[in-house]
């Protein structure tokens, strides 16, 4: 039976069905101030109806682009909102939307690819999106772009030639480019949550921020033996607490320690892959830690408590470096300034390093064999990748992340450094019900102003970009490319590898392990795989940097 169904999905996969995008009629022209271009694509009968490149609307008559999408939970469907209606007035397209829920968006996009019953474009592809494409682009069902970016999209084309990191990451394992990316910066991510309220140092007597693991040491005992918080009661402080292993104990304790940014996975030191936690200095984090936590200044609860109870320590003033985002504290009771400590340093380590936040989400638009106008289909595409100076009618990446300009947010002033919204719009909550789709359309968003009116995210946008985002260091890539044989060894190695690293770790700190077991964990990761997972990972990084070229 097994075999029988293997045959048919692969029979499946091989048949594309050419089916494509209705016209009807229309007129309107606008220019841009993108420069226009008097290459042709594809057959002269299919781009005949496109506009030159900065020329719009996009087709002169109109046609209609049938889209696969993922829906939020909750989110409106896409032809209810605003952005769209407002592009087919700039365009000329027309959109016929099969919105999938999240639970159900991948196994239903297969379903439809496998069966050959897909739209001319598929947009917010999920965790999925890389595996689609070497799957799915290699077949044929999945349009290559290149010879369409050089032709249609100047905008895209002008951000993969400055981010040669992007091109990276969206090529496949042979060299084509199959998916469209998500890229963003903006001013309220951050690299680590390692904050704390300003009036607990200083109500201990400390005037600097620490910058070193014994600074940070100094700063906590302090926390425990005095009344930190005020209230009175000098037993009820909780020095630093965090949830598990996997927040500010990998992004600032381990890193202070190792030199490495991500502190429980791999990362690339003098050109070679290595895994922080078997590196020689993860066991100087781990006495460290054990210290803390002996010495009753870790959350004893770091590895027991949900995040629901985590949550309500933080919000009731118990903990000093609470590991969340100020964000979440009560902006009713919280007058105080939160500080953000820098990446730290350590007697093992002398550079201050800080992974930085993921930017780019991979596969989040293809276009299909189906569609028999792949030309407007990047030209729209490409709309979503322009600047605010190459805005259309004031459309650009920045507008399907927060609206149009003047008429849903301005900025404050002329530098551009702060943006606030416009009534009846309070925030991105708002965006998302009437506007667009504000995360993971495909896109490029350079958006580093700062929101204004919300006095804790203004704290921790102000923290963010003076204490971390300096020392931001790259990590091994996150979107390297394996083969379907490296993945299917690999993935099992490092699921094996975290389990026991998150597992021991939590041992040798909580004193359940004795650190004289250190070198018996090694041998154990080795037992594992590590020494295979890094020749894979090796490889992989390899033909990153051969397509960064």
């Amino acid at each position: 039976m097994k075999k029988a169904l293997a045959t048919l999905l692969c029979t499946a996969l091989c048949v594309s069905a050419l089916s494509g995008c209705g016209s009807e009629g229309g007129d309107s022209k606008e220019q841009s101030s993108q420069p226009q271009s008097d290459v042709s694509g594809g057959a002269e009968d299919d781009s005949v109806n496109v506009t030159p490149v900065g020329q719009y609307p996009i087709v002169e008559e109109p046609i209609t682009m049938k889209i696969m999408g993922r829906k939020d939970p909750g989110a409106p469907n896409w032809d209810e909102l605003e952005l769209f209606r407002r592009l087919t007035e700039i365009t000329n397209i027309q959109f016929e939307f099969e919105m999938l829920e999240s639970s159900v968006f991948s196994e239903q996009k297969n379903i439809a690819l496998v069966g050959g019953e897909y739209p001319d474009m598929i947009w917010r592809d999920d965790s999925s999106a890389t595996t689609d494409e070497e799957t799915y682009g290699p077949q044929g069902i999945f349009l290559e772009l290149s010879d369409l970016i050089d032709q249609y999209a100047p905008n895209i084309k002008a951000m993969l030639d400055a981010n040669p990191d992007v091109r990276a990451a969206i090529t496949s394992l042979d060299g084509k480019i199959y998916g469209l990316p998500y890229v963003f910066t903006t001013a309220t991510t951050q690299g680590h949550t390692g904050f704390f309220d300003s009036r607990w140092m200083e109500n201990v007597g400390i005037t600097k921020v620490p910058e070193t693991t014994d600074e940070l040491y100094e700063m906590l005992k302090a926390f425990k033996e005095q009344d930190a918080n005020g209230n009175g009661d000098p037993n009820d402080e909780i020095p630093f607490t965090c949830v598990g292993l996997n927040t500010t104990m990998r992004d600032l304790l381990i890193p202070a320690f190792t030199g490495v940014p991500d502190g429980l996975s791999f990362n690339i030191k003098d050109g070679k892959v290595v895994y922080a936690p078997a590196l020689p200095e993860y066991k100087e984090f781990l006495l460290y830690a054990h210290k803390l936590y002996e010495e009753g200044l870790l959350d004893p609860e770091f590895s027991t408590h949900t995040t629901q109870q985590w949550q309500a320590k933080m919000k009731s003033d118990m903990c000093g470096v609470y590991s969340g985002s100020p964000t979440g504290l009560d902006p009713e009771t919280t007058t105080t300034k939160q500080l953000s400590l820098p990446p730290l340093t350590s007697p093992t380590n002398s550079e201050k390093v800080l992974k930085k936040p993921l930017y780019l989400y991979p596969g989040r638009a293809f276009i299909t064999n189906k569609c028999e106008n792949p030309e407007a289909a990047m030209r729209l595409l490409d709309m979503f990748y322009a600047t605010e100076e190459n805005a259309v009618s004031g459309f650009c990446g920045t507008t399907v992340f927060a609206g149009w300009e003047g008429e849903h947010w301005e900025y404050t002033d002329d530098t551009k450094t702060a943006y606030r919204w416009i009534a009846p719009v309070t925030g991105f909550g708002d965006i998302n019900k009437t506007v667009s789709v504000n995360m993971e359309l495909p896109g490029y968003l350079n958006f580093p102003a700062m929101p204004v009116g919300a006095p804790l995210m203004e704290n921790k946008v102000e923290q963010v970009k003076e204490m971390q985002v300096p020392y931001y260091t790259t990590s091994y890539p996150a979107n390297a490319r394996f083969t379907a044989k490296e993945s299917e060894r690999g993935n099992v190695i490092e699921n094996d590898l975290y389990t026991q690293v998150v597992m021991m770790t939590t041992k040798f700190i909580n004193g359940e392990e004795s650190i004289d077991k250190f070198d018996d964990y090694l041998e154990t990761l080795d037992h594992i795989g590590l020494p295979e997972l890094i020749d894979i990972k090796e490889a992989a990084l390899e033909r990153w940097n051969e397509a960064m070229k």
